[in-house]
């Protein structure tokens, strides 16, 4: 069973009333080196605005002399922990190394698929005996008529003991900080021997991205932070059910949601039951 993975994180945020904003700044914050140096700037702050901004023309900064004995990188160093203004309250415990001005996610709605605009942004990663996936028209089969996604297995020997599964997933922009709720629903086609191994286990993996939704080929440009995995519950069967998992934003503007389903165990049949989903959404909650 895969465990709940949850990070520390240590934060500058600029927020306002988030239901107003259209962007945010969120900065990440590292250990701050207390030498002498950051001692004689803490007492000369606007050095620092000086030697972060570009140069005048014909102009060069002025250092007294234990600034001079700095060097640049911890001149550079100490003035991230004094500036801009307003980092001087986090001094004493870290210094800010990125400030990042990103824009904010719709409200309420960061995410609704039902797949009947035919807009789909579900995409599926990795299959394991997978025949087929799709979005099918089929309106006695869906949740939200017409339309739903179909992930068909391939047939097998029967009597094989083999693991089946499929990661669907879902990328897009979020609000930081903010509370969601992702929400599917699902259903499968009957056993065809009763005996025959169902889809026993969901796997909601959250994870979150800083630069951007996640590439559709899957190879990141940057490694995801996962701050919620759980186990969904129960087995899906022939009935539509309807499955979610809360979870903060934290840091992360972006979010890669993967729900990855487990079917391993005996078909003597040799048949897998179909997967079906419908309705998924990242509501803000």
């Amino acid at each position: 069973m895969p465990s709940i993975t949850r990070l520390a994180l240590t934060l500058a945020v600029a927020v306002s009333s988030v239901s107003a904003q259209a962007s945010t700044t969120v900065c990440t914050l590292t250990g701050c080196n207390q030498d002498n140096c950051y001692r004689n700037l803490v007492q000369s702050t606007a050095f620092c605005a000086s030697f972060t901004a570009p140069p005048e023309s014909g102009t060069t900064a002025t250092l007294n002399s234990i600034q001079s004995s700095c060097g640049v990188t911890s001149l550079s160093s100490a003035c991230s922990c004094l500036y801009p203004s307003g980092a001087t309250t986090l001094a004493t415990q870290a210094s800010i190394t990125q400030c990042t001005t990103i824009p904010l996610a719709p409200s309420p709605t960061a995410l609704s698929v039902n797949f009947e605009t035919g807009s789909q942004s579900i995409y599926v990663g990795r299959v394991y005996n997978v025949n087929n996936y799709s979005t099918i028209s089929n309106t006695s089969l869906a949740h939200s008529p017409p339309n739903l996604f179909r992930v068909t297995f391939t047939p097998e020997t029967p009597g094989d003991f083999t693991s089946r599964n499929v990661n669907l997933f879902a990328t897009g922009l979020m609000r930081p900080f903010t509370d969601y709720t992702f929400t599917f629903w699902a259903k499968a086609d009957p056993l065809t021997n009763p005996s025959d191994s169902d889809i026993d286990y969901i796997n909601l993996i959250i994870q979150g991205l800083k630069k951007g939704p996640a590439p559709l080929d899957l190879v990141f440009t940057e490694s995801p932070s996962t701050f919620s995995s759980r186990l969904l519950s129960p087995p899906v069967d022939t009935t539509w059910r309807q499955y979610q998992g809360s979870f903060n934003s934290g840091e992360w503007p972006y979010f890669y949601i993967q729900f990855y389903f487990n079917n391993g165990g005996y078909s003597f049949s040799g048949v897998v039951p179909s997967l079906y989903i419908d309705d998924v959404s990242l509501i803000q909650t």
